[in-house]
C-alpha cells in the first residue's frame, strides 16, 4: 500500500500564520492628534517669540556708528538737546540744486529723528517730483524755488538753515576748471544751533566789558570766537560800567577779556554786587604779567590769588634763524597745561586733554580756608606739570637769562584756570541759584591766532560759557572733515586678490557642491 499524499495541517499553526496583528485605529488617531497639537504649539511659540523680539526692538532701539571717522555720531550737545525736547519739531529738507551735501544732511537728520525718539520728524521734499508740495511750502514759509535750505518748525516758529552754512567749500581747483568740493561738513553745528534758537524760551546774552583796552566782541581779533558763540544761540554785546548804574537785568553773564588797564573802584563795586547779590556769572580772562592790583585785591577777598607772573619753563623751541626754522634750547613762555578729568562738570568732553595757551599766562592760587569762609567752591580747570614755574621778574630782554628763583618765583605744578561757585549745596538733586565764575590767567588764547594754535581753547571757552549760563548739558560741536578714502595695492597684492576671486573661492564652492552631491547619492 502506497502512503497517502494527503498532508494534515495543524490548526494552531495555521491560525498563527494567517492571523496578522491589527493596529488599533484609536491609537493611530491619538498619534495624529498629538502631532498636530505639537506643530500648532510650535507655531504659536515661534510667533510669540518673533512678536516679543519685535516689541523689544521697537521699544529699545540702539544704533552704533562704526564708520572710519564717526561720520554719523552725534555730539553730546545734540543728543542732550534732542532728548530734552518737550514738543514736536518738524524738519523740512529742500535741496533743489546743492547736492554736494544733500545726502549727508538727510543722513544726519535721520540720526536726529532717532535720538529725539520721534519728537523731531523729517520730511524730504523733491521739487521736481512733488511740485505741489514744494509750492505749498514756499507759500507757507516764504522762500524761493532755488533756495537750498532746511526748515525747522517748532510751535509755529520757523528757522532756515542754508546749505552754505552747513559746509566749508574748497575752491582751490577753480583756476583749473574744477568744481568746488566740500572740505568739511558743519551740518550738525548749524542745525543744532538753529534748534537751540527756536526751542529756547529766552536767548542768552553775554556782555563784554570795555573801557580798559579790551577787544570788542565784534572786533576782528575775536571774530572766530564770536562766530562760534553766535552758533550757540548766545547774543554778545558791549558794556561800559562807567555809563550804567548796574549790570543790565538781561545779562546772562559778563565777560572781561584781556584788559590792558585796571578797573575803577566803582566798576568793581558794580561787578561784585552783580556776582554776590544777584548770583551773577563772570568769565575773566586776565593776561600774564598784567598789572591789575584792584582786580587782584577783589579776587583775594574771595580767596583767589592772581600771581601776576608769567608761566615759563626751560626746553626746546622752534625759532627762525636766517629765515630757516631751527630748534634751540631756551625759556618757553607758551604754557601747555592739561584739563583734569575732574573738571568734566564744567568742561564736559573737553576735560582730560592737553591745551596750549598762546601768549603769556599767569598762574592762580586758592586760599581754601578763605574760600570756604565765603562759601565758595573751586575746581581747577587747567594745570601744568611740575617743570613749569611762575616767573615774577619776566621781561623780553631778560628772557634768555631767566632762571627759577625759589625765593621769588612760584613753583609748579601751577593752576592756570579755575571755576568758582558761590552758594548752593553739593547735592545735585537740589537746584539752588548760585554765583559762578571762570577765571583764566590768559586772554591771547581767545584771539583768532590763539584758536588756530589750539582748537582745544575753543572747546574750553564754549563749555565754560555754557556752564556759566546753566547749560551744563551742552558741549561744542566741531566740524567733520571730509576724508577721501583711497585703496592702494601693489602687483603682489593684486595677484593674491585675483587668485582668491578666480581660483580659491570657486574651488571652495565646487567642493561644497561635490560633498552635497555625494551625500545625496549615498
Amino acid at each position: 500500500m502506497e502512503p497517502s499524499n494527503d498532508h494534515s495541517s495543524d490548526p494552531k499553526k495555521d491560525s498563527s500564520q494567517n492571523t496578522a496583528p491589527a493596529a488599533p485605529s484609536r491609537a493611530r488617531s491619538v498619534n495624529r492628534l498629538a502631532i498636530g497639537f505639537n506643530v500648532l504649539t510650535q507655531i504659536v511659540l515661534f510667533t510669540a517669540i518673533i512678536m516679543m523680539v519685535n516689541y523689544v526692538n521697537f521699544r529699545h532701539f540702539k544704533r552704533w556708528d562704526f564708520s572710519r571717522n564717526q561720520k554719523y555720531a552725534l555730539a553730546p550737545l545734540t543728543k542732550n538737546l534732542l532728548s530734552g525736547l518737550k514738543k514736536p519739531v518738524k524738519a523740512v529738507v529742500f535741496f533743489p540744486s546743492f547736492q554736494a551735501i544733500a545726502q549727508d544732511v538727510s543722513a544726519l537728520l535721520r540720526e536726529y529723528e532717532y535720538a529725539s525718539d520721534k519728537m523731531l520728524t523729517v520730511e524730504l521734499v523733491d521739487p521736481y517730483r512733488n511740485l505741489l508740495r514744494a509750492k505749498e511750502l514756499s507759500e507757507k514759509y516764504k522762500f524761493g524755488s532755488s533756495d537750498n535750505i532746511v526748515i525747522l518748525d517748532y510751535e509755529g516758529k520757523s528757522k532756515f538753515v542754508n546749505a552754505a552754512d552747513m559746509a566749508e567749500m574748497d575752491n582751490s581747483g577753480a583756476m583749473f576748471g574744477q568744481s568746488p568740493s566740500v572740505r568739511a561738513f558743519k551740518g550738525e553745528e548749524a542745525l543744532t544751533s538753529a534748534l537751540l534758537e527756536i526751542t529756547e524760551e529766552k536767548q542768552s546774552k553775554v556782555y563784554f566789558l570795555g573801557g580798559h583796552g579790551e577787544p570788542a566782541p565784534n572786533s576782528e581779533e575775536l571774530s572766530a570766537l564770536k562766530g562760534f558763540i553766535d552758533r550757540q544761540n548766545i547774543k554778545l554785546d558791549s558794556l561800559n560800567l562807567n555809563n550804567v548804574d548796574s549790570v543790565p537785568e538781561d545779562a546772562s553773564a559778563v565777560a572781561l577779556i584781556g584788559p590792558k588797564g585796571d578797573l575803577s573802584e566803582r566798576e568793581l563795586k558794580l561787578l561784585a554786587d552783580y556776582w554776590t547779590e544777584r548770583n551773577g556769572r563772570l568769565f575773566l580772562a586776565l593776561p600774564g604779567s598784567s598789572k591789575t592790583p584792584k582786580i587782584a585785591a577783589w579776587l583775594a577777598s574771595l580767596g583767589v590769588s592772581l600771581h601776576q607772573d608769567v608761566v615759563v619753563k626751560t626746553g626746546t623751541m622752534l625759532v627762525l634763524q636766517g629765515g630757516q626754522p631751527t630748534i634751540r634750547n631756551g625759556i618757553v613762555s607758551t604754557a601747555v597745561g592739561f584739563t583734569p578729568p575732574a573738571a568734566k562738570n564744567v568742561l564736559k568732553d573737553a576735560a582730560g586733554f592737553d591745551m596750549q595757551l598762546a601768549g603769556l599766562t599767569q598762574s592762580l592760587a586758592v586760599d581754601s580756608a578763605k574760600a570756604a569762609g565765603e562759601k565758595i567752591r573751586q575746581e581747577p580747570l587747567i594745570t601744568t606739570t611740575p617743570d613749569y614755574w611762575g616767573e615774577t621778574e619776566y621781561s623780553l630782554t631778560a628772557q634768555p637769562q631767566a632762571v627759577k628763583d625759589p625765593e621769588k618765583d612760584h613753583a609748579g605744578p601751577l593752576t592756570l584756570a579755575l571755576a568758582l561757585e558761590r552758594g548752593g549745596i553739593q547735592d545735585p538733586r537740589v537746584k539752588v541759584e548760585t554765583g559762578r565764575m571762570v577765571l583764566v590767567g590768559n586772554s591771547a588764547f581767545l584771539s583768532n591766532e590763539g584758536l588756530r594754535v589750539s582748537e582745544t581753547g575753543l572747546d574750553f571757552v564754549i563749555n565754560s560759557i555754557n556752564w556759566l549760563i546753566n547749560r551744563e548739558q551742552l558741549a561744542g560741536i566741531p566740524p567733520k572733515a571730509k576724508q577721501a578714502v583711497s585703496l592702494s595695492l601693489n602687483e603682489d597684492q593684486m595677484g593674491r586678490i585675483a587668485l582668491s576671486v578666480m581660483g580659491i573661492i570657486p574651488c571652495i564652492a565646487a567642493l561644497i557642491g561635490a560633498l552635497v552631491w555625494w551625500r545625496r547619492r549615498n
